[in-house]
C-alpha cells in the first residue's frame, strides 16, 4: 500500500532535504474539488432524468430536485475535504492499524449524505418557500433508500481517494525519475573527475622517474625536460578542468610526453604523432590517449634493447573516429592486459560513452601491437554545470 503522508505533503511526515512534495495539500484540494464536481455533475442529470421518467410513469416523486441535489453536495464537500486531509494524514501504513481509521472516515462521509439531503431541504424551503419532499418512497421503504445512499457515497468516497492516491504516485514517480537522472549525471561527473585524478599523479610519477634518470649524467638534458615537463604540466591542468578536449590538443600532448620519453631514450625511441592543420575539429574525451601512448612506450622498450618505433594516427569517418596508437615490441613478447592505465581509459568510455565506445588491442604481426579506440563523432560539446557530467553532441 502507499505510505500516502510521504507522499503528499510535508505536514505529515519528514521529506528528503531539497527534494519537492509529489502533490502538495493544495493540489490534493484542487483535484478532491474537481473530481467532486463531476460527482455532482453526473449525478444530477442522471437523477434529473430518472425524476422526470419516474414522475410519467407514476405521478410519484422520488427523487430530490436538482436545487436540493445541488446544495447537498455543496453541503458535502466541506467534509468530503475534511475527511481526505484527515485520511492523508493518517496514512496507510501499517495497514492493520490504519486501515480501521480509514473506513471510518469513509462511513462517516456516506452516512452524512442523507442527513445532508434532508438539511438541503430545510434550507430550501426556509429560504424560498420551497415544499420539503420527502426522501423515502414509503416509512417502509425509507431504510433500503438510506442503505442504498450510503453504499453510492462510500463508493463515492473510495474513488476519489483512489484518484488522489494514483496522481500522487504517478507524480511522485516522475520525479524519482528525474531524481534517479540527476544523481545519475552528477555520478559521472564525480567518477570522470576521481578518474582525471587518478590519472594525473599516475603520469607525472613516470614523467619524474625518466628526468631523474638524466639529472646526474646529463644535466643539460634535464634542464631540457624540465621545461617541456612545465609545457605538459600546463597542457595536463588545462585538460584535467573539462571532460572533452578538442582532438588537436590531445595530439598535441601526446606529443609532449613523447618527446619526455624520446630525451630518454633518445639512441632507442622514435616517435610520429599524425598532427597538422588537416586535423579533424572534433571532441574527444581530455587525456585519453596519454595512457595509450604510456603503455606504448613501457611495453615497446621492454625485454629487448633494440629499436622501438611509436606511432599516434587518426581516421574520421562520418560516423566514427579510429585513434590508433602503434608500437614495436620485442619478438615473442606479448603485452599483457594493460594496468592503472587501460582500466582507467575503458571505465571513462563506459561513463562517457556506454557502449558507443571501444578500445580493442593486440598484436597485428610478431614485432608490432596495435591498440584501437573507436569513438563516436563528437563536433560539439558544451560544458555543464558543476557535480554533473558534461554533455556532447
Amino acid at each position: 500500500m502507499v505510505a500516502i503522508p510521504s507522499v503528499f505533503w510535508p505536514s505529515a511526515a519528514p521529506a528528503i532535504a531539497g527534494e519537492q512534495q509529489a502533490l502538495s495539500r493544495r493540489g490534493v484540494l484542487i483535484l478532491a474539488t474537481v473530481f467532486y464536481a463531476y460527482v455532482t455533475f453526473t449525478d444530477i442529470v442522471m437523477t434529473q432524468a430518472l425524476r422526470i421518467q419516474m414522475l410519467e410513469l407514476t405521478n410519484m416523486t422520488i427523487f430530490g430536485t436538482w436545487p436540493r441535489r445541488l446544495l447537498q453536495h455543496a453541503l458535502l464537500l466541506p467534509v468530503l475535504l475534511l475527511c481526505y486531509d484527515a485520511a492523508v494524514r493518517i496514512g496507510w501504513t501499517p495497514l492493520r492499524r490504519r486501515l480501521p481509521a480509514q473506513l471510518a472516515l469513509a462511513l462517516v462521509f456516506s452516512l452524512l449524505v442523507v442527513w445532508m439531503m434532508s438539511i438541503a431541504g430545510q434550507i430550501l424551503h426556509v429560504l424560498f418557500g420551497a415544499p420539503v419532499e420527502p426522501f423515502g418512497i414509503s416509512t417502509r421503504g425509507d431504510w433500503a433508500v438510506w442503505t442504498a445512499t450510503t453504499v453510492g457515497g462510500f463508493t463515492t468516497y473510495g474513488f476519489g481517494l483512489a484518484l488522489i492516491t494514483i496522481v500522487a504516485t504517478l507524480r511522485r514517480y516522475h520525479q524519482l525519475q528525474l531524481r534517479n537522472s540527476e544523481l545519475q549525471r552528477q555520478w559521472a561527473g564525480a567518477r570522470l573527475a576521481a578518474l582525471r585524478a587518478q590519472l594525473s599523479p599516475h603520469s607525472l610519477f613516470n614523467v619524474l622517474h625518466t628526468i631523474q634518470a638524466r639529472i646526474s649524467g646529463e644535466p643539460e638534458v634535464a634542464e631540457s625536460l624540465i621545461a617541456s615537463l612545465g609545457d605538459l604540466l600546463r597542457a595536463l591542468l588545462q585538460a584535467g578542468e573539462r571532460d572533452f578536449s578538442q582532438l588537436r590538443e590531445e595530439l598535441e600532448f601526446a606529443e609532449l610526453y613523447l618527446g619526455l620519453q624520446t630525451g630518454r631514450f633518445a639512441d632507442r625511441l622514435s616517435v610520429r604523432v599524425q598532427n597538422g592543420a588537416d586535423t579533424a575539429a572534433v571532441w574527444v574525451p581530455s587525456l585519453i590517449l596519454q595512457p595509450l601512448v604510456e603503455n606504448a612506450v613501457v611495453h615497446g622498450l621492454a625485454d629487448h634493447n633494440g629499436p622501438v618505433r611509436v606511432e599516434v594516427t587518426w581516421d574520421l569517418s562520418p560516423y566514427r573516429l579510429e585513434l590508433k596508437v602503434v608500437n614495436s615490441i620485442g619478438r615473442g613478447r606479448v603485452p599483457g592486459g594493460g594496468g592503472l592505465g587501460l582500466r582507467n581509459v575503458r571505465e571513462r568510455l563506459a561513463v562517457q560513452f556506454g557502449g558507443r565506445a571501444i578500445l580493442s588491442s593486440g598484436l597485428v604481426d610478431p614485432t608490432t601491437w596495435v591498440t584501437t579506440l573507436h569513438l563516436p563523432v563528437l563536433r560539439e560539446w558544451s560544458a555543464a554545470p558543476a557535480a554533473t557530467a558534461a554533455v556532447p553532441t
